[in-house]
């Protein structure tokens, strides 16, 4: 039998750079940085006292005066959820309340609801135990964006949520469309979430020395994929959400059909807790996976939107495994575009789905800005730090998460 053919109709996303996908994809081919000083609480004694936050953002005018009373109480990672969803369904021109047992929802985060754990925690030790909130635990769950945003639109098909660190969103891609190709749902609301810029979460990486110290003063330039001077990720928040289908469904709806998602590969490092294998072994597994599923070949792929956090030992690994997949670079062009928007975690393969999906759109690839002086160890040729005009008909986007989880999804011209 036939595999059902799954494409992309809606996007929708709130990240750093902007509230939407067109101001975000203006910005991106701009090579604009959203990077800047922490302002949600005082940094000034931290080793990393930069992040991508999400500025101006108002939670209330994404809800109903129906579900508001319990928005409230949800942690800022479901609000972003809420408006990238909000987006994406608007754009994608479907109600979800026409066939609501054909439409399912897989939004998850890497971390879920930090900004409430802290909080009443604090409570807790200052306050008492009466003073933790009754909705503490639904509040924190990675899961609640998927279950409160299913009571918001209606939503009663598969519903679900993964939590693979970095990969997570790309998973939850995954999962929704091994559900649309099982025939569970014709429709799937997929991506990430994440809100994690808080006191404890940002102690925790500087401890553990994973993100950039160097460059406080001169935020726009602190992520450095692939340089010489990289020295660590930034820390970023926000949503990305796609709406994915079955493409005789999107067909008959007359739907605005974005792109086609062909296949998406999955690997395991087995090496360690925080550090890629170094050889970029699971990497290359991953993308290699990926193709093979899509049924295309390496040399047919024309853009790598690389995991790319500017990490020391993460961006050795990374271009060993692109270096191994595609040696002769001739076709193809990578870049990460964490430069600009930094690392949102569990969010971000859901961003770079977007931007990956806007680049097989438009024929315009991102840049990689802030490479000043490439890694000599990188021997990558083909990483553009300038837009580049060109057909792009298969592009690719790698996340990796701590814990070894590998992700990489392959777009192609519908």
């Amino acid at each position: 039998m036939e595999q059902k053919r799954v494409v992309i109709t809606g996007m929708g996303t709130v990240n750093p750079l902007a509230h939407n996908v067109k101001d975000t994809w203006s910005k991106i081919i701009n090579g604009q940085s959203g990077i800047a000083k922490i302002t949600k609480f005082d940094a000034s004694t931290f080793t990393c006292q930069i992040a991508g936050e999400v500025k101006e953002f108002d939670y209330k005018n994404h809800f109903s005066e129906e579900h508001l009373k319990i928005a409230r109480r949800m942690d800022p990672f479901v609000h972003y959820a809420a408006a990238a969803v909000s987006e994406a369904l608007a754009s994608s021109r479907i109600d979800p309340s026409q066939d609501p047992q054909r439409i399912g929802i897989s939004i998850g985060s890497g971390i879920g609801g930090i900004f409430s754990q802290e909080e009443n925690t604090a409570n807790l030790l200052h306050k008492g135990h009466r003073r933790v909130s009754p909705f503490y635990i639904p509040a924190t769950i990675g899961n609640i964006a998927s279950g409160f945003l299913s009571i918001v639109h209606g939503i009663k098909g598969p519903n679900l949520s993964m939590q693979t660190a970095c990969a997570t969103a790309n998973h939850s891609l995954a999962t929704a469309f091994m559900i649309i190709r099982s025939g569970m749902a014709d429709v799937m609301i997929a991506g990430g979430a994440e809100a994690a810029i808080i006191e404890i979460s940002v102690a925790g990486f500087c401890n553990m020395r994973a993100l950039s110290t160097k460059y406080n003063e001169s935020p726009q330039t602190a992520s450095r994929p692939f340089d010489v001077d990289r020295d660590g990720f930034i820390m970023s928040e926000g949503a990305g959400v796609l709406i994915i289908e079955d493409y005789e469904h999107a067909q008959k709806r007359g739907a605005p059909i974005i792109c086609e998602l062909l296949a998406i590969g999955m690997s395991g490092d087995a090496y360690d807790l925080v550090i890629p294998e170094p050889d970029g072994k699971g990497a290359f597994y991953s993308m290699q996976m990926a193709l093979q599923q899509a049924a295309i070949n390496a040399d047919d792929v024309n853009y790598i939107n690389a995991h790319g956090t500017a990490t020391p030992v993460g961006d050795a690994a990374e271009a060993k495994a692109i270096k191994r997949l595609i040696p002769n670079e001739k076709n193809v062009y990578v870049g990460s575009t964490k430069s600009m928007h930094g690392h949102l975690l569990g969010a971000t393969a859901g961003l770079e789905a977007i931007i990956c999906a806007m680049s097989v759109k438009e024929n315009i690839i991102p840049p990689n800005i802030n490479l000043f002086n490439q890694d000599p160890e990188i021997k990558l040729t083909c990483i553009n730090t300038e837009p580049i005009e060109k057909e792009v008909k298969y592009a690719l986007s790698n996340s990796f998460g701590f814990g070894g989880h590998n992700s990489t999804i392959v777009l192609g011209k519908i």
